[in-house]
């Protein structure tokens, strides 16, 4: 794990950009498989996964618990960025499991298609993220 807290945020997305990847080429059927990981308890993949997930959240708890008992709260934009991250999660997430002509269909009759969507939701993003930086450097220049 990288020693640094971006570098250790990186390694997670990557690594999720990896199990994403392998699950999303995994079928259904594999979930009633057996599984030989001490974590599935003699069970299937579901089993697995679903102690993947959990485990996971038993040590969000364990960290966010060890930030408020050392009273190490998150700074306004650091609360942003996290809020931002669980809902991007999110949004990711209503994707999956769409075909490739799902994702290029409308969502409803005369509606966006999926894909328009997603589009939208990341050119909003970079057009923020450019006024942020054109403005913090009209600020820098004015100074």
């Amino acid at each position: 794990m990288a020693e640094t807290v971006r570098g250790a945020i990186r390694e997670l997305m990557e690594q999720t950009m990896r199990t994403m990847d392998a699950l999303l080429e995994a079928s259904d059927r594999e979930l009633a498989m057996s599984s030989s990981h001490p974590c599935a308890q003699g069970k299937d993949v579901w089993t697995l996964i679903t102690n993947d997930i959990d485990h996971e959240k038993i040590h969000i708890g364990q960290v966010l618990e060890g930030r408020y008992e050392s009273r190490n709260t998150a700074s306004p934009m650091e609360r942003l960025l996290a809020e931002w991250l669980a809902e991007r999660a999110r949004f990711i997430g209503s994707l999956i499991g769409l075909t490739d002509a799902q994702f290029n269909s409308e969502t409803a009759p005369g509606q966006w298609t999926y894909r328009v969507i997603a589009k939208h939701v990341l050119t909003l993003e970079q057009h923020s993220l450019k006024t942020i930086a054109e403005d913090q450097a009209a600020r820098a220049a004015s100074r």
